[in-house]
């Protein structure tokens, strides 16, 4: 048999035909004339996708969230981490109790979209409960495989910093990050000139991005592909239909969930960017994960740490279509069948149909 490797997992996700063959062609200098109209576009395309008016900066260079505690850490910083269960999400309430009891506080840090988990947070709202309490309080959200998934509003909801990756929705492979920043967050940075910077001053990209180029020398290639990614993703009705087409794959896979009796991690708040599924017995979502991979090369993802045993992961971001859903949910029931669960052949694929069609 011909077989064609898929990859369903939360980053990284398939890459753009568009992105591969800008790969194919010539290499542009970062400091000619024809690189300039093409960087050009990648900034428009990422103000719109991180949805602020200010430049983006474009840098070449766990436990997901925990990751954030362990940087802020390695620069001498005090730390207050607010752990949620497993499953579970930060609220409002959750970051209003912690920055009463830690004040004062300079800075909160929140993951939009946890992907080892499936859970997503409401970003509007921490920031303001924070705000409220902290009006300083720089804001920082890790959006990496929530832009694209989910809107998030950079400049209306004055997020100080918003940072995002090439891996994920933006359907190119790995090695550009993305730092937006509000117009408060520009005024933090510029205002700020007593701490130590070089290669991630962002001042710098925020200059360079006035004349179409950047402070270094960048991953000329991968911002050629991003740019054909990003004109891709215009075509197609823009960042807004790159997220409802994440939201409704979400849909359809939790309601396939749903009737193969197979519970959620994160019920409670689910990401469109991914869906946790447990699997039908503890110590069996390595079996899944494998059986998938080896017997269909179609890639999804599984736990992280203590869930791995448990979880198994399908990713929606990106360039993921219907049929690539369809197609992961026929063969996650030949699977669980493989393994002795007992269903109903074809009940999770007419319950995907059944949210598809209803979009029309």
């Amino acid at each position: 048999m011909i077989r064609k490797t898929r990859l369903m997992t939360p980053g990284p996700a398939p890459v753009h035909p568009a992105a591969r063959a800008a790969a194919t062609g010539p290499l542009l200098h970062h400091r000619a004339a024809a690189f300039k109209p093409r960087f050009a576009a990648v900034q428009e395309g990422l103000s719109a996708a991180f949805r602020t008016e200010g430049p983006v900066a474009v840098l070449a260079g766990g436990k997901f969230g925990r990751r954030w505690a362990e940087v802020a850490e390695a620069y001498g910083m005090r730390v207050k981490t607010v752990h949620a269960e497993v499953g579970g999400t930060l609220t409002a309430d959750d970051a209003a109790e912690a920055v009463a009891a830690f004040r004062p506080v300079s800075g909160l840090v929140m993951t939009a979209s946890e992907t080892s988990t499936g859970a997503a947070v409401d970003v509007a709202k921490i920031a303001e409960a924070t705000r409220r309490l902290e009006p300083e309080a720089a804001i920082v959200v890790d959006a990496i495989t929530a832009v694209g998934a989910f809107p998030i509003e950079t400049d209306a909801w004055e997020l100080d910093a918003v940072c995002g990756g090439s891996q994920k929705a933006f359907m190119i492979p790995p090695g550009l990050g993305f730092v937006a920043c509000s117009p408060r967050g520009w005024e933090r940075i510029n205002g700020e000139r007593a701490k130590p910077r070089y290669y991630f001053d962002l001042r710098k990209y925020a200059r360079s991005a006035i004349d179409d180029q950047t402070p270094f020398t960048p991953a000329t290639g991968l911002i050629l592909q991003l740019e054909a990614a990003l004109g891709a993703i215009a075509e197609a009705g823009g960042i807004e239909a790159l997220e409802d087409n994440a939201r409704v794959l979400a849909e359809a896979t939790r309601a396939a969930a749903e009737v193969l009796e197979l519970d959620l991690l994160s019920a409670a708040s689910p990401s469109p960017a991914v869906t946790a599924i447990r699997a039908p017995r503890s110590g069996t979502a390595p079996d899944i994960v494998a059986a998938m991979r080896q017997r269909h090369d179609l890639f999804i993802a599984g736990g992280q740490g203590d869930l791995k045993p448990d979880i198994f992961r399908i990713g929606h971001l990106g360039y993921i279509d219907d049929v690539d859903l369809l197609g992961t949910l026929a063969t996650l029931e030949r699977v669980l069948m493989s393994i002795g669960y007992e269903l109903s052949v074809g009940s999770s694929v007419a319950a995907a149909i059944s949210v598809l069609e209803a979009r029309g």
